[in-house]
Formats: structure tokens, C-alpha cells, sequence
């Protein structure tokens, strides 16, 4: 990003910002809550217009953002039929690679609306890969997982082979995942 401001309408929460993010990084972004975090994953997504300054990809990025909420899931599909959805896979494919993402025996045929927080997680991840997205952002992927799925999600996310900039406040991960620490303070980084 060159000189990019982020925020709504006149209210600027980030500004003057010149990051670079290179292929293959683990980049984590903290700072305390509102301070802009959200804003600059959103922002970088597309979801929200930049307030001044660039956002450039290189070509050959495929971009995919996983927000808090994970409202891109539908609730009436089922992993399997999100996946199909995602990527051109036969069902034995699509069974095979869900079970990359700790997806077995008969979980990938259970409605989205009765999976865990973290079973959401895994699967908006699995999601995102078969997509072909080779730059991840995620929102605080973490925060609402238990310890089991928590440890599940994370060897989920260690296997991608991409860049991902993601938001976590957790200590313990960053200190094991991250290759960069972004902190937002006082409207920069």
C-alpha cells in the first residue's frame, strides 16, 4: 500500500501508510480494538473504498478475506457442497480435500448451520484455498475457538502455501506463526 488512508466517510483511523507484504510472508496485525484493523483488512479487500493512497497486487494474486462473522458461508449448504461450489471437484476430490482440513466420515454432508465455530473456521479456510486464493486476510480467525479446534485450524493454516495477513491478538500464535508483526498505534503502523 502507498500513503493509504483508511476509515469512513471523514473519519480517518489509518493513515500514511507504505507496507509491503512479499510472497510467502506470515504478516500479523495487533493493536487494540478499533483502532483501524478491520478497517485496513476490509479496505484492502475491497469491501470499503480507500480514503486517500493505493492498493496494489501483484498479478498474479488471488485475494481472499475471511471476516469474523464468516457470513460467506451459507447456511443451508453443506461443506461439501461449498467446496464444489468453490473449485471444479468431483465429490470423492472435494471429500479428499476437505479432509486436509480435518473434515471426516460424514462431517463434510452436515449443514453449515449446525457446525461449530471452528468447524466454520476450517471451512471458510478450505473454502478460500480451493477458490485459489494465494493471499489470505484474516480477521481474528482465532478468537472464538476452543483449544482442540484452535489446534486443528492452525496445522489447517500452516499448510497454505501463501501469504496471509491476519488479525490475532493471541501471543502464543503469533510468537509460533507470525514472520512479521504489524502494531497499530496512533492512527499508523
Amino acid at each position: 500500500v502507498q500513503n493509504l488512508a483508511v476509515g469512513y466517510g471523514d473519519y480517518t483511523l489509518l493513515s500514511d501508510l507504505n507496507l509491503t507484504i512479499n510472497a510467502g510472508e506470515r504478516v500479523i496485525l495487533t493493536g487494540q480494538n478499533g483502532a483501524g484493523k478491520t478497517t485496513l483488512l476490509r479496505t484492502i479487500a475491497g469491501y470499503l473504498p480507500p480514503l486517500n493512497g493505493k492498493i496494489q497486487l501483484g498479478s498474479s494474486v488471488r485475494l481472499g478475506y475471511m471476516s469474523q462473522e464468516q457470513e460467506s458461508l451459507d447456511n443451508n449448504s453443506t461443506a461439501l457442497e461449498t467446496i464444489m461450489r468453490a473449485a471444479p471437484m468431483s465429490e470423492t476430490e472435494a471429500r479428499s480435500f476437505l479432509h486436509y482440513f480435518l473434515f471426516e466420515g460424514d462431517d463434510p454432508l452436515r449443514p453449515i448451520a449446525t457446525l461449530s465455530y471452528g468447524e466454520r473456521s476450517r471451512l471458510s479456510l478450505a473454502t478460500l484455498v480451493a477458490a485459489g486464493c494465494t493471499f489470505l486476510l484474516l480477521d481474528e480467525p482465532i478468537n472464538h475457538l476452543d483449544i482442540a479446534s484452535r489446534t486443528q485450524f492452525e496445522e489447517a493454516l500452516s499448510n497454505f502455501p501463501g501469504t496471509i495477513l491476519a488479525v490475532v491478538h493471541d501471543r502464543y500464535f503469533i510468537e509460533h506463526f507470525a514472520t512479521e508483526l504489524w502494531h497499530v498505534q496512533d492512527g499508523g503502523i
